[in-house]
């Protein structure tokens, strides 16, 4: 039982092509996170798209592993690498670009579509319902400090006015004092 090491250059070649191939399929798997940063923004932040790349990365050298194991005996030839780069980076320019724009143009359709159909009939439905809670809010909160204000007035009731100093007209009224004077005078005539 003789193993050869070495490939044949046809044997190379076709590794080569079938690299690129896997560069491409690698591209569509790329495209399918960049379809879920369009249509979830949450997804397109800086912390999710690191881990997003990461697991991507992650799946990269799984497949090229894989694919090195299949074709070329286990072992990981630079030329596949630079293929499977070459095909991800060709299919990235070209058809990528093409389907995440189309994407793109669809979702912000969608998006207007939609945003035409919540201002027609969401949105009014929802500014009656929010001047209704005001409406009710300001009734409750309105009576619970009144009825709190009535405590505080019951709890602490009027004083006698004899006995208060500020409020001793006579004092503080030098006119209204003339007036009782000359009132005084002309009872005791």
């Amino acid at each position: 039982m003789n193993l050869n090491t070495f490939f044949s250059v046809s044997q190379q070649t076709a590794s080569f092509l079938l690299s690129v191939l896997l560069g491409a399929a690698l591209g569509v798997v790329y495209d399918c996170f960049r379809v879920a940063r369009i249509l979830l923004p949450p997804l397109a932040k800086p912390k999710p798209t690191f881990f997003e790349d990461v697991l991507f990365w992650l799946i990269y050298g799984f497949c090229v592993f894989c694919f090195a194991a299949a074709t070329a005996r286990g072992q990981v030839r630079l030329f596949m690498l630079l293929g499977s780069i070459l095909g991800f980076t060709l299919y990235i320019l070209t058809i990528g670009n093409l389907i995440t724009g189309v994407i793109r143009s669809i979702v912000t359709a969608v998006y207007k579509v939609l945003h035409k159909v919540y201002s027609a009939l969401i949105e009014p439905i929802v500014k009656l319902i929010r001047i209704f809670c005001q409406k009710v809010f300001r009734f409750f909160v309105g009576s619970h400090k009144n009825n709190r204000n009535l405590k505080r007035s019951i709890k602490k009731p009027l004083k006698n006015r004899g006995k208060l100093v500020y409020n001793d007209k006579a004092k503080y009224n030098p006119l209204r004092n003339i007036l009782d004077k000359r009132a005084d005078k002309l009872r005791k005539k």
